[in-house]
């Protein structure tokens, strides 16, 4: 029996996209997959699928050799690489594992034996598209993912029902839309929780405040298993380009996702129940992390009454 080994993105929203297409891989094929993700992630792995996941820290050096003796104990047949980091290629060197598939970036071209080109990483093209070539199965389309049945995790979900407002961007301020607060002054009504990590805690703080008796502000107070179920509970996300718009796609929860430097082309959410704000700009998509004109327009000028309108069809 083949076994075969997948080395597992950094980023959470990359996390998630990378899954829909190695659960379609195994479902479709048969395939014996095991998946090697960053230490801080790996829980997330379990928690959404069954493939068996092991987890590894690429910043100690002795996790590192701890990793690479397992790896040589487990007997892969092949490793696919999906980030595009030096350090994972030469992860699946060391470990010995005869076949190395990814795409050629970073100088690492050495450490593959099944090198693709750098041209795969293409924005004109969705993510998946990348990780499906690289891991060997056909495309599908992003809005044809059928999300798992998470019913445990909803039942569970402290905040079952509310919308979830994910008003961070790890990436910069060049993806983070400026209005929430007045999105929440629209949705008259409405129970709205607040998502994020520490980085976020002052923004989070100016929208709860418009509205404190309807807003529950849970930025940096939750841990990533209670995110995730949180947002499988949600009727509703409203998120910027981000780790957890990709978490409500994937786990199926209705999304509206704001787009500013970054393309829905590129990386839009899962699924059919996911709508795209985003507006056309002369210097839009740059990719950039902060706006180098000073304007941000490609945010600013999404407006709440947009967003309002692509919520209302989920509401």
């Amino acid at each position: 029996m083949d076994k075969s080994l997948v080395i597992m993105p950094n980023w959470i929203g990359d996390l998630a996209l990378a899954l829909s297409v190695i659960l379609r891989k195994v479902d479709n094929e048969r395939a014996h997959v095991t998946l090697l993700a960053p230490r801080h992630l790996a829980q997330l792995c379990s928690l959404l699928c069954e493939v068996p996941v092991l987890p590894y820290d690429r910043r100690s050096r002795a996790d590192f050799l701890e990793t690479i003796s397992t790896l040589r104990g487990a007997s892969f047949h092949k490793v696919y690489i999906l980030p595009v980091s030096f350090s994972s290629a030469w992860c699946a060197f060391r470990a010995g594992i005869q076949k190395r598939r990814g795409v050629s970036k970073e100088g690492r071209g050495l450490f593959l034996t099944e090198a693709l080109p750098g041209s795969l990483r293409n924005v004109n093209k969705h993510l998946t598209h990348e990780y499906a070539t690289v891991l060997e199965t056909p495309l599908c389309n992003p809005d044809a993912w059928q999300a798992r049945t998470y019913g445990e995790l909803r039942e569970k979900s402290p905040c079952k029902n509310a919308i979830v407002f994910c008003p961070g961007a790890k990436y910069g301020p060049a993806k983070r839309w400026p209005w929430f607060g007045a999105l929440a002054g629209q949705l008259s009504g409405e129970s709205i929780v607040l998502l994020g990590d520490d980085d976020e805690a002052e923004t989070a703080k100016e929208i709860a405040d418009h509205h404190p008796e309807r807003i529950k502000n849970l930025v940096g107070k939750t841990t990533l298993v209670e995110v995730v179920s949180i947002i499988a509970g949600a009727k509703l996300v409203v998120s910027n380009d981000s780790g957890l718009m990709h978490l409500a796609g994937f786990l199926g929860t209705p999304v509206v996702a704001m787009f500013g430097s970054t393309t829905p082309v590129w990386t839009r959410p899962l699924g059919k129940k996911a709508r795209m704000a985003t507006i056309a700009c002369e210097c839009s998509p740059c990719f950039s992390r902060t706006c180098k004109y000073g304007h941000y327009d490609c945010l600013k000028k999404i407006t709440p009454d947009a967003v309002k309108s692509l919520a209302k069809e989920f509401l």
